[in-house]
Parts: structure tokens; C-alpha cells; sequence
């Protein structure tokens, strides 16, 4: 009877253990997934700029180009796959707009779907993307919100 006690004490603390341990982990991934577009929404539609996470990784890449030596016609290429990425990525946006919201009021929610809508629209040009974003310059430096005046 007292060995069973413990198996059940021992299966209890287990399952709250795993139940915690998940809880936490799922909150931080959708945290994390709505933080991410929230900020991506942010850079858009707050200082007109491709968010800077979505071009990391193109970056980096641009920069192993360069330091191989590679073509002015290789770092146009990538440049056009990040656009088309990008472009994907706003457009995903979009629908996560439309569909989801978070915004507090109906003209946030407009006002957030026509500048994505231009932005897209702007990024289609070749001429307004090469201008817009340059991969092989470092990425350009964000103020913290905590550095942020008080307004």
C-alpha cells in the first residue's frame, strides 16, 4: 500500500512537472510568433523599413559572397531572392492582419492594412528595393524602447 502511495505522489509530481515545463514552452513560441510580427508590422509601418529580421540571414549571406569574391550580378540575385522572401512575408502579414487583428480599434486595423498594402506594393519595384535595402551595408542600428523619450 505505501509503495503504490509513492508511485502515485511520484507520477503526480512527474505530470506536474511536464505540464509546467509545457505551459511554459507553449506560451514562449507564441509569444515569441506574435512578438515577431508585431515588431515586423512596427518596422513597416512606423519608420517604412523591411524589418531587419527578415534580412539577417540575406545579409550574412551577402557578406560570405563578398568575402569570396563573389560577382556584382550574384549579390543582385540574392538580393532579389530576400525580395521575393520579403514579399511573401508581407503578404503573410497581411492575412494576419485581416484575419486576426490586434489592434484596438477598426481604423488601427485600416490604417495597418494600407500601409502593408503600399509598402508591398512600393517593395515590387527593383529600383525602390535596391534603393530601400542593401545587403551588403550592416544592419542599421534600432534604438531600444527603453531608450525611447517619454511622450
Amino acid at each position: 500500500m505505501g509503495s503504490m502511495f509513492l508511485v502515485f505522489m511520484v507520477f503526480i509530481v512527474v505530470f506536474t512537472l511536464v505540464a509546467f515545463i509545457s505551459t511554459r514552452w507553449a506560451s514562449t513560441y507564441v509569444e515569441r510568433h506574435i512578438k515577431g510580427r508585431l515588431d515586423a508590422i512596427d518596422s513597416i509601418a512606423n519608420d517604412l523599413q523591411v524589418p531587419e529580421s527578415w534580412l539577417a540571414p540575406y545579409r550574412l549571406r551577402a557578406a560570405r559572397l563578398a568575402s569570396s569574391g563573389a560577382s556584382e550580378s550574384k549579390l543582385r540575385t540574392l538580393s532579389s531572392v530576400a525580395r521575393k522572401r520579403c514579399m511573401v512575408n508581407i503578404q503573410e502579414l497581411i492575412r494576419f492582419v485581416e484575419a486576426r487583428g490586434l489592434s484596438d480599434s477598426e481604423s488601427t486595423k485600416r490604417f495597418m492594412l494600407t500601409v502593408l498594402r503600399e509598402e508591398a506594393i512600393r517593395w515590387e519595384d527593383e529600383a525602390v528595393w535596391a534603393e530601400l535595402v542593401d545587403l551588403t551595408a550592416p544592419a542599421p542600428e534600432r534604438p531600444d524602447d527603453e531608450d525611447a523619450p517619454d511622450v
